[in-house]
């Protein structure tokens, strides 16, 4: 009988671990909204090099690009392109409501 206390238990714990890792291992809110895919470094490449593997030089540019929101790590990103530094560089105009 205590063998099968055990194993409920067991499982319970098991069940109740797995869905709060689902819930902390999310995408941050404001890739998951844009549906972000930020590729990964290479091998022997930092987020630095993957950022500067585009420039642009005005947000102007990047939104022509079709490439706005820029989020920190995507190539094209630029610290002069995020003035507030929250890692979002040409945020989309707030709507009017």
């Amino acid at each position: 009988m205590r063998a099968v206390i055990f194993l409920l238990s067991a499982a319970m714990l098991g069940l109740t671990g797995g869905y709060t890792w689902s819930k902390w291992s999310k995408p941050s809110a404001a890739a998951a909204a844009n549906n972000v895919k930020i590729p990964p470094a290479g091998p022997h490449q930092t987020s630095h090099d993957v950022e500067q593997s585009v420039y642009y030089a005005s947000c102007a540019d990047a939104q022509a690009a079709g490439k706005t929101p820029l989020y920190a790590g995507q190539p094209g990103y630029r610290t002069e392109l995020d003035p507030d530094g929250t890692g979002l560089a040409c945020p989309p105009p707030a709507s009017a409501s």
